[in-house]
């Protein structure tokens, strides 16, 4: 496989706004950033854009919802919502190490069902099969089977142990080897078993999903968290892929192409490589654009940028995220079902 294929990226910078599309007022959907924090400790954070590029703050700047007190995982890193026939979902990341996510729902964003823990990796498996850490639970709704499916990244001792020189850092006994792992639900009270659901032979986080309404096919964008000195598929970067069709259970994703940003790619803020690490993407498909955003925690901190296609980029450089915002999801939701509805100037 050509890891390098780059021929069909096309990256235009600007400084200004963008030039493609920007939310109406007519619109009723609004356009929202969830995020969190330093380490996730102060729970999850939520952001408003009216033209897609300045995102301010809302609830005065202080978060929609809190870590619950659960004992080692009382963290809210990497909040993921998804707005579904009047509901929010949201699920997130509650500790560095762990074999639960959590999940928690709203009807407004303000107020909250009882937070639970999700254990995807069931109790029976042996220890080798069972997960030192779950990673950026991402969720989505899966139109075809009606259900909703979460990705996430996981390192299990056989994987980790394997000697195949996948990990981060490509030597033998390296801590974290993750590969991207689903698991699914039509009532968030019962999860099927996590199945390992992408592996390319490196270790691979923050995977995330939207359909593609033209071409009928879902789109991934993921992360290569390999070490980007690497001369196998060097990382901190990200990748995209397509599936063969709408069929979630079998979505022979390819081909893998990029990178498309971060270490040895086209976008990126900080020519330092320890700097233009990629990492947290999101993904929206909004007035026949796609909007992608990324974290650059080293250098430029959260990035934006769209593509009419997916082949040709541009870089939001002048976008504005709320200060110290790290990765999140951008989503869409009717205004009025939003209790927070007045943002603050983030610069204040």
């Amino acid at each position: 496989m050509n890891f390098f294929n780059k021929a069909a990226i096309i990256v235009e910078f600007m400084i200004g706004h963008m030039p493609v599309i920007a939310a109406q007022t007519s619109s009723p959907e609004v356009m929202l950033f969830s995020y969190f924090r330093d380490n996730g400790k102060d729970g999850v954070f939520l952001a408003t854009s009216g033209d897609g590029v300045d995102f301010k703050p809302l609830n005065n700047d202080r978060p929609i919802f809190t870590p619950p007190k659960w004992k080692g995982q009382n963290l809210t890193r990497d909040p993921s919502i998804l707005y579904h026939e009047g509901m929010f979902h949201m699920v997130w990341t509650s500790n560095w190490t762990g074999r639960v996510f959590g999940y928690a729902s709203s009807k407004n964003l303000a107020d909250w069902s009882e937070p639970v823990q999700v254990r995807p990796f069931p109790a029976s498996l042996p220890n080798e099969d069972q997960p030192d850490n779950i990673w950026a639970p991402e969720i989505h709704h899966d139109p075809l089977k009606k259900d909703f499916f979460i990705l996430f990244a996981s390192t299990t001792p056989r994987e980790k142990d394997d000697g195949d020189a996948s990990n981060n850092n490509g030597k033998p006994g390296s801590q974290y080897d993750n590969r991207v792992f689903i698991t699914r639900t039509r009532d968030f009270k019962t999860f099927s078993d996590a199945k390992l659901y992408f592996d390319r032979g490196f270790a691979s986080i923050d995977a995330v999903m939207k359909p593609d309404p033209v071409q009928k096919n879902w789109v991934m964008i993921i992360k290569c968290s390999r070490d980007e000195s690497l001369k196998t598929m060097p990382g901190r970067n990200l990748w995209i892929t397509r599936s063969s069709g709408m069929d979630t259970d079998q979505p022979n994703f390819s081909p893998l192409t990029g990178p498309i940003a971060g270490n040895h790619s086209p976008m990126f803020t900080d020519p330092n490589p320890r700097k233009s690490m990629a990492e947290g993407p999101s993904l929206l498909y909004h007035r026949n654009s796609w909007w992608l955003a990324w974290d650059e925690p080293a250098g430029g901190h959260l990035q934006l940028a769209t593509s009419r296609d997916l082949k040709s980029w541009t870089h939001i450089r002048s976008a504005k995220f709320p200060p110290r915002a790290q990765h999140g999801t951008l989503f869409l939701a009717p205004g009025s079902a939003i209790a927070w509805s007045k943002p603050i100037d983030s610069d204040q």
